[in-house]
């Protein structure tokens, strides 16, 4: 680390539920193969929110994580963009003062799974900002592997937080199978539904957007979508399974909701893959004589595989620089971080489909 770098640093630490304290904590260096960055925008997404809400569920707050060795308060933010101020060894210092984008990956890269390309299975996996230190602060590390430089590809400091749940919707899509020319429902127009969108129209499909609300609707189609339907309406499902026709090839259900994978089961044709990508928030039943004898396939998608996602992602990003605002407004201030970001989208009243937050001041 160089002398302008400060030994210490304001960060927003989570130490258990609606407990997030501004504290100010080392800075940390950059350990082999990884890079420290000056952040310049953080992204707050669902999980977050339901950690920050109703957690600890998934951060090492009360229990140790078996790879990182983290307990304890920790400081939040796993979608984030960054300057590169300092590398770690085996890293290029040519990283150095770049604008890197980090989906915040940690693989061992060593594992059986690793080996085979499923490295966000890695059974040594760890993500910054969830099992370790995250990018709610000045300063973050990350490994080298887990960024692309947005800067090279035009990408603003401020959007480039938005290549991390990109490169989730990269991954969700690749696990369809989705080709050029399918028809693909997308239900559930949020912070990762509307970038899935953006995804499934490069890759050449015929979206068909599904939500609640008119404007996010509005947003599917300024993505591209071909149709949009509002959902839970007594016609929704008879206009849906008139926009495919006989045949469907893939139906992604973004809202993590029982109702919404009831639907997606009940009326698909046979044969049809459903992907989950939303996240229930608690089990629930499932028709499985329905998935059987219609020979549905359901898949599960868990984050990204940082070597085959991220640079698409940031791609996709890229391809649209500059005009992500109706989907990520602009950043708010560090210190509206609980009452403009966490608490809104807690409450089920998110008030953008991504909120971007800006570091705090020096």
């Amino acid at each position: 680390m160089t002398a302008a770098i400060p030994a210490t640093m304001r960060a927003a630490v989570l130490h258990g539920g609606r407990d997030l304290r501004v504290e100010e904590v080392p800075t940390p260096s950059p350990g082999p193969g990884e890079l420290l960055l000056e952040v310049t925008a953080v992204g707050v997404c669902g999980t977050d929110a339901a950690e920050w809400g109703n957690g600890p569920k998934l951060l090492p707050i009360e229990v140790r994580h078996p790879v990182t060795g983290h307990l304890g308060p920790l400081t939040m933010g796993h979608e984030f963009a960054g300057r590169v101020v300092a590398v770690g060894d085996g890293v290029d210092p040519a990283w150095i003062g770049r604008l890197a984008a980090s989906c915040g990956a940690g693989p061992c890269g060593e594992c059986d799974l690793c080996r085979i390309g499923r490295s966000n299975v890695c059974r040594r996996y760890a993500a910054v900002g969830l099992h370790r230190d995250g990018a709610l602060a000045r300063y973050v590390t990350a490994p080298a592997a887990s960024c692309v430089d947005a800067g090279a590809l035009g990408i603003d400091e401020h959007e480039a937080a938005l290549v991390q749940p990109m490169s989730i919707a990269v991954h969700a899509a690749r696990r369809s199978g989705v080709r050029s020319g399918d028809v693909a429902v997308v239900q559930g127009v949020g912070g990762i539904g509307a970038f899935l969108i953006h995804v499934l129209v490069d890759l050449g499909a015929r979206v068909v957007a599904v939500d609640l609300d008119p404007g996010r609707l509005r947003l599917a189609a300024e993505l591209g979508a071909a149709l949009t339907v509002v959902g839970a309406t007594a016609t929704t499902a008879d206009e849906l399974v008139a926009a495919w026709g006989e045949e469907l090839p893939v139906f992604f259900e973004v809202t993590g909701s029982q109702r919404g994978l009831d639907l997606a089961i009940e009326i698909v044709p046979m044969g049809t893959t459903i992907v989950a990508v939303g996240i229930a928030k608690a089990p629930a039943p499932v028709d499985l004589g329905r998935v059987t004898v219609r020979e549905i396939t359901l898949v599960g998608t868990n984050a990204m595989v940082r070597e085959t996602d991220l640079d698409d992602a940031a791609r996709l990003v890229a391809a649209r620089a500059g005009r992500w605002d109706v989907v990520a407004p602009a950043p708010l201030p560090f210190e509206r971080l609980v009452d403009g970001a966490l608490a809104p989208i807690a409450d089920g009243r998110p008030p953008a489909v991504k909120s971007l937050v800006l570091p705090p001041r020096p």
